[in-house]
């Protein structure tokens, strides 16, 4: 099984891990990794050239158990192995592989940019407080992934990004050399690790090659290369950071240094990995212990099955009898066939005889039609005859009727001269009696020409002439005075027609205050129909889809209630559409919501917005101002949102009067913090809009009232009372428009009034002007009337005798035309007489011809009758012919059918005899009888003779696999019980040998200042503690406790016993930070050379130890490298480093 990577966390002490897990920590190439030779060398790391031989006790691979080694012998052993190190003298020569080269931070805690080179074998990093030190140590570990809470640096990793930046960069450049580098060919001599993060929470890593390539991204593939090196340092004894340090020098207690210990040997790790394995080892033996109960179970079924298979082989007898039904019931299925078979051949032969039948009926019908198709052609011939004889008759009697007609004529052209002669008469007469009374009036003026009566019409006639002269004047003057009339009747007319418009506005506001308060009231219960249409599916749409990422709010109105509704006209007006737009919080959204759309035909103005609240403090007027925003209570933010952008709706101010409303606009300073006022304008539900254009002009518009119903949330009951009120103003305004309409077409109809009464006026002087000079005229010709004319008498009397002359030629004209008359009316009767004899013989003939007529018509019909009974004579027997053949085909496709149902049959078995009374009927109804009987025995025994069969053979199966595999899980969890507690032995082993292996260094270090001390480990109660004597003099060595030791001397003994467990440890780097913060000169110094000496002797390892203490009183040689930091500056972006 391959091992599993564990957590990296320094905190994970309980987790849970696989059998085989990281305890081993195998590298991947041919070399075998430092830790695996440490624990072959007994827990240390030793160099490759250790001698074996000189170390007592055998090999180090041997299963010696702990009761045959004391730990006087393990101490001994140790002694004997430290003494040899230290007195051998080997160079410190650096790896070719697994070493860290260089670390790069940029904006990573307090530094914006460094790159810091690091030695093969021993760095010291030093630096005064603040100058960024510690950062370097934690750029490592997080770079190499480790978790920003095991840094004790931050809670997380944004926090350990500078302030003012966004995003950090850290990189660590591994040294990948020799023969145990790390996938060669395709990283090269070095790999470089790259982490970026951000305050986002976003964080990767990037696994370059030495051309800085990049090769992976998973941090799976870095873990593989922490492994293969063995860097561990999510152990807390191996990097130790600034605060574990502090903790393990100066506050740790014996608890807490054993802790250290087993961490940093990593003990614990394989600790954790056996009560793993001791964990799944019960899991097992409980599965065992299940599993035998189920076998017992699996054994009770596989034996209930073959009793089943055993009872149900007893139905064979009658399976044998339902295949014998079934033969019969095939086979009786092919007699009923046979049997309609003969009905078919019957039906043949009844067709054919039908056929023949219409046949012998079809020739007697043609018979008959034949007789009759004589008949009607004698019958038309007949006919022809006496309509040849009927035309010479039609021509004689036309020839009488034009000479009566031509009588006619000349009558009455006579009578029309008779009455010509006759008027001429009396005309002659008139004027003979005309003129002599002419005679006599002209006879009686020339005896009175000179009289008193010519002087009085002479009188007479200047008085009309004044009359007539004052009449004239009165009429001119009269007609001056139409033009100012006229006048006042066009204003009149204009002012009524331009009073019809407000009446027609008003008549128009009423029914649509009519309209809208039917449509409030219609709409009571009904949430959408202020909407637009389908708008109730298309939300019905939305609340059902599954893919928006936030689901849209919409329709706007919905979530808008306005708590003052005497301005829900200018605000559904000056929102418009928007109150029916649908908001979503990205494009995605978006694009769907338009498909849901398209797809319910129901577009609407779609907006993207972003939920945060917007904060419009310090951006509002007033509070005595009443604004948009204030008057509407909005139940979501994206809605208030979109208002307070598309809209500004917190700077738009509402008051009701238009006065006041344009001096808070624009009299004095421009109000702060108002864009636009809205006041009520006259007309119900119209506004006036009040702003400042673009080039500081004041400026003023006209918002139209809102005719729909309202779609913002409203109580229906408050809309309704304020229609009401609406439609009373309305019709209230339209009575006074009306009124006002009346009063001026009144006036209008008395200026037209007043022009009809001048023009009757007018008329009237007119006729009494025109009636003096007619009296002016008559008094004039009455005067030259009687005046006396020469000649004029003897005139008279010529006229007179012309006219007795005329009037006797007349007389003689008229007797000529009485005597022509008289000849004419002999004509006529001997033309009549004629006439009638012609209209006679003509209608005789007629007659003639109409009774032939009748006959010709009377035989067409019976024709027509006979040749429809022969055409259905003709279509039965087409009638017979196709039903004789359907009944062949019929017979055909049934003997067919029957052939498929032998064939069938012949399938189930050969033909058998079907007992007599039996039908198909009857033997299905018998075979499902002992089908349902056979049925319910398979299901009392479980299933068919086969399925019985397959399932006892089952069970057998599942029972010795079930054996089987139980037997196998018992002899494996017996293998792994043996193998957990050989590795217990081993782990008690290690332990004994690491604890002493560290006491011996302990003693060893402590000397090094004259010093003596122990390490005293207990490992049942799990805890570590150093007894130290400083003093030479004193003759105990039993030493004292850390609590009574100084400062420095406690942070030297500590020290020691870091190394210890160092050498114990088999990771190719290991780091601590500020171990000398509280160590006197002295003691820092010794411990410095001390800790050089170790590191030298740890061939191999880089140490990377931090200090805030300077190092000029530290000698050390070329395999010591010093980093110093530059105090931080402010605005420095990159730290200078001196060496």
């Amino acid at each position: 099984m391959a091992p599993r990577k564990r957590s990296r966390e320094a905190t994970d002490i309980d987790g849970e891990v696989e059998i085989e897990s990281a305890s081993s920590r195998l590298q991947h190439g041919n070399k075998r990794s430092r830790i695996a030779l440490a624990q072959q060398n007994g827990g240390s790391t030793v160099s490759d050239d250790d001698d074996d031989d000189e170390i007592p006790g055998g090999s180090r691979s041997g299963t010696v158990s702990d009761d045959e080694e004391d730990d006087e012998l393990l101490d001994l052993r140790a002694t004997q192995v430290v003494q040899k190190e230290h007195r051998q003298h080997r160079d410190n020569r650096a790896s070719e592989q697994g070493v860290i080269e260089e670390v790069f931070c940029r904006n990573f805690m307090c530094h914006s940019k460094l790159r810091i080179k690091l030695g093969p074998l021993i760095n010291f990093i030093i630096g005064h407080n603040g100058s960024g030190k510690s950062a370097v140590l934690t750029a490592l570990t997080m770079c190499l992934g480790g978790k920003a809470t095991a840094t004790n640096r931050g809670a997380s990793l944004k926090s350990l990004i500078k302030e003012g930046t966004d995003s950090a960069t850290l990189a660590v450049k591994i040294k990948n050399q020799g023969d145990g580098s790390y996938k060669p060919d395709l990283y090269g001599r070095s790999i470089t690790v790259e982490r970026h993060f951000t305050r986002a929470g976003t964080s990767g890593f990037k696994l370059k090659n030495e051309h800085d390539k990049v090769i992976s991204t998973k941090k799976a593939d870095l873990d593989d290369i922490l492994d293969f090196y063995a860097f561990q340092l999510d152990n807390p004894i191996n990097v130790l950071t600034q605060d574990m340090a502090r903790q393990f020098l100066s506050n740790s207690s014996p608890g807490d240094k054993y802790k250290f210990f087993i961490r940093g040997t990593q003990l614990e790790v394989l600790d954790a990995d056996y009560k793993l394995m001791e964990e799944n080892l019960d899991n097992i033996e409980e599965k065992c212990r299940t599993r035998e109960q189920d076998i017992s179970i699996l054994k009770e079924k596989m034996e209930e099955a073959e009793v089943r298979k055993k009872r149900l082989e007893k139905t064979q007898s009658m399976s044998e009898k339902i295949e014998r039904i079934r033969w019969q019931h095939a086979w009786a299925q092919v007699e009923e066939q046979e049997q309609m078979l003969e009905g078919y051949e019957q039906a043949v032969r009844e067709a054919r005889e039908n056929v023949q039948e219409k046949t012998d009926a079809a020739g007697t019908v043609d018979g008959v039609y034949e007789g009759q198709n004589q008949s009607f052609e004698s019958a038309k011939r007949t006919q022809h005859d006496l309509q040849e004889q009927l035309q010479p008759l039609q021509e004689a009697c036309d020839a009488a009727k034009v000479k009566m007609e031509a009588n006619k004529t000349s009558m009455s052209d006579i009578k029309a001269q008779e009455r010509n002669c006759r008027e001429e008469m009396k005309n002659i007469k008139k004027v003979m009696s005309r003129l002599e009374a002419d005679i006599q009036k002209e006879k009686d003026i020339l005896a009175g020409a000179e009289g008193d009566e010519h002087l009085a019409r002479m009188n007479r006639l200047e008085e009309l002439r004044e009359e007539a002269e004052a009449k004239k004047q009165e009429y001119e003057e009269h007609l001056n005075g139409l033009a100012a009339l006229q006048e006042r009747e066009t204003a009149a007319a204009q002012a009524a027609k331009v009073g019809q418009e407000p009446f027609q506005r008003c008549m128009q506001a009423v029914e649509e205050a009519d309209g809208r308060l039917k449509r409030l009231q219609n709409s009571q219960g009904q949430q959408w129909s202020a909407f637009r249409p389908r708008m109730e599916n298309l939300v019905r749409a939305i609340n059902n889809e599954t893919r928006f990422r936030t689901k849209p709010v919409g329709p706007m109105g919905k979530h808008i209630r306005i708590l003052k509704p005497e301005w829900t006209s200018p605000i559904e007006k000056t929102m418009g559409g928007n109150l029916e737009a649908f908001i979503v919080t990205s494009k995605e959204d978006q694009n769907l919501l338009s498909q849901l759309m398209n797809r319910m035909n129901c577009r609407a103005p779609i907006m993207i917005g972003h939920p945060a609240r917007l904060d419009v403090t310090g951006k509002e007027p007033a509070e005595d101002i009443d604004t948009m925003l204030r008057i509407l209570d909005i139940d979501n933010d994206l809605v208030r949102n979109s208002i307070i952008i598309n809209q500004a709706a917190e700077q738009m101010a509402l008051i009701p009067e238009p006065a006041q409303a344009h001096a808070f606009m624009f009299k004095g300073a421009k109000p702060h913090n108002v864009r636009v006022t809205l006041a009520r304008a006259a007309e119900r539900g119209a506004a006036i809009r009040y702003e400042w254009s673009q080039r500081g002009a004041s400026k003023a518009s006209d918002v139209p009232a809102f005719q729909g119903p309202s779609r913002m949330t409203t109580d229906i009951q408050d809309q309704i009372r304020m229609q009401h009120e609406a439609r009373a103003q309305a019709m209230r305004e339209r009575d006074d428009a009306r009124e006002a309409k009346r009063r001026l077409e009144e006036a209008h109809k008395a200026a037209s009034a007043n022009i009809r009464k001048f023009k009757g006026r007018e008329q009237q002087l007119k006729v009494q002007y025109q009636q003096a000079e007619d009296e002016i005229e008559q008094q004039q010709a009455l005067i030259d009337r009687n005046r006396p004319e020469d000649g004029k008498l003897q005139e008279l009397e010529r006229q007179l005798r012309d006219a007795k002359v005329e009037s006797d030629s007349q007389g003689s004209s008229f007797q000529d035309i009485i005597n022509a008359m008289d000849d004419l009316n002999n004509d006529a009767r001997g033309i009549k007489a004629a006439l009638d004899g012609a209209t006679s013989e003509l209608a005789t003939a007629q007659k003639n011809v109409e009774r032939a007529e009748r006959r010709v018509d009377d035989l067409a019909t019976k024709r027509q009758k006979a040749l429809q009974e022969k055409n259905l004579a003709i279509q039965l027997i087409d009638q017979a012919h196709k039903e004789q053949t359907e009944a062949e085909g019929r017979l055909d496709t049934h003997k067919n059918h029957v052939a498929a149902f032998v064939e069938q049959a012949k399938q189930v078995s050969r033909r058998v005899e079907v007992p007599e009374g039996m039908t198909a009927a009857k033997l299905d109804a018998r075979l499902d009888k002992l089908l349902d009987d056979r049925r319910r025995l398979h299901e009392e025994a479980g299933g068919t003779q086969e399925e019985l069969n397959i399932a006892a053979l089952e069970r057998r199966t599942e029972y010795e696999e079930a054996a089987a595999g139980l037997k196998e899980m018992e002899v494996f969890a017996k293998e792994l019980k043996g193998t957990l507690n050989d590795r217990h032995d081993r782990w008690k082993k290690f332990r004994r040998i690491i604890s002493s292996r560290a006491r011996t260094n302990f003693q060893y270090l402590l000397s090094e200042r004259n010093f003596r001390g122990r390490c005293i480990m207990d490992h049942t109660n799990k805890e570590l503690d150093i007894k130290v004597e400083p003093d030479l003099s004193k003759s105990s060595d039993a030493g004292r406790a850390t609590k009574t030791l100084s400062g420095g001397e406690k942070s030297f003994s500590t020290i020691c016993l870091l190394l210890s467990i160092w050498d114990a440890m088999g990771s190719p780097i290991r780091c601590l930070d500020e171990f000398d913060v509280f160590m006197d000169n002295v003691n820092r110094a010794t411990s410095m050379r001390m800790m050089i000496a170790a590191a030298r002797k740890a061939v191999g390892r880089q140490f990377v130890l931090i200090t805030p203490q300077s190092m000029d009183s530290v000698s050390y040689g070329d395999d010591v490298k010093v980093n110093r930091m530059s105090d931080p500056e402010r605005g420095q972006t990159t730290l200078e480093m001196g060496a």
